[in-house]
């Protein structure tokens, strides 16, 4: 497995189940992302979340097929996240996942583990693409961008362990620069946690509806980048190589 420069301290997303939200707050959100989930017999076991009716055949084996565990190791000890292929040997990720990794490794909803070659940071988003060597199980399939009151699932592993499905609503899309990062978020009421992070979310057909980033702290709300943000950074080449750990 490939040294890679060195990485940030990663992190999943967190929560929020809930009705219809209320108009976003006029003032600057307050909003996290945690640090990586680190791997301990002492995490806690993942919350079952019931998989929406959509999900149940073909989307579900897909969304499972697609998704996949990721694990960096670092200066900054060991720690976990998710993922998605959307090459037969690239995976989208978080940004936060990726930075510093000495090594990274993702697992597959079948059982292998393959190593990554190389690894890229969105400059102006918390998104990342990894290198696998070798085949990923599925390549996921881009959706439309998301609208207000669109039906969501979430994928990922929360914690590191076992792949969950969490549906929900988009609540909104509002303007990214709140949050520091350029164009829209997506705000999910999909119940997310950390080691969720760079998972995918997939609309009502399966397909991939922006990436699980972190949450935000005022309301307990998910939030992701859309994937048409998604699609115009690796369109345009709007990354870059990974910074090494402890960099900031």
């Amino acid at each position: 497995m490939i040294r890679l420069a060195a990485l940030l301290l990663a992190g999943a997303v967190a929560a929020g189940c809930g009705a219809r939200a209320e108009e976003p707050p006029a003032e600057e959100p307050s909003f996290s992302v945690p640090a990586l989930v680190p791997v301990s017999g002492d995490v806690p076991d993942a919350v079952r979340v019931a998989i929406p009716r959509l999900a149940k055949d073909s989307a579900e084996r897909r969304a499972r097929r697609i998704t996949v565990r990721v694990r960096n190791v670092s200066c900054l000890g060991i720690g976990v996240g998710s993922g998605f292929a959307i090459a037969p040997d690239v995976l989208v990720t978080n940004r936060h996942v990726l930075a510093g990794a000495d090594t990274i490794e993702v697992s597959t909803w079948d059982g292998r583990t393959l190593s990554a070659d190389a690894a890229e940071v969105g400059v102006l988003g918390d998104l990342g693409l990894a290198y696998v060597r070798g085949r990923l199980p599925q390549v996921g399939s881009y959706g439309a961008p998301p609208k207000r009151g669109d039906e969501v699932t979430v994928v990922g592993y929360p914690g590191g362990e076992e792949l969950t499905l969490a549906p929900g609503t988009v609540i909104d899309l509002p303007p990214g620069r709140r949050y520091g990062i350029e164009g829209r978020v997506m705000r999910l009421t999909s119940h997310v946690e950390p080691g969720n992070s760079g998972g995918p979310v997939l609309d009502r057909r399966g397909k991939i509806a922006g990436v699980v980033w972190a949450y935000e702290l005022n309301t307990g709300f998910g939030l992701a980048i859309p994937v048409d943000t998604l699609r115009r950074l690796v369109r345009e080449g709007g990354f870059e190589p990974v910074p090494p750990c402890g960099s900031g």
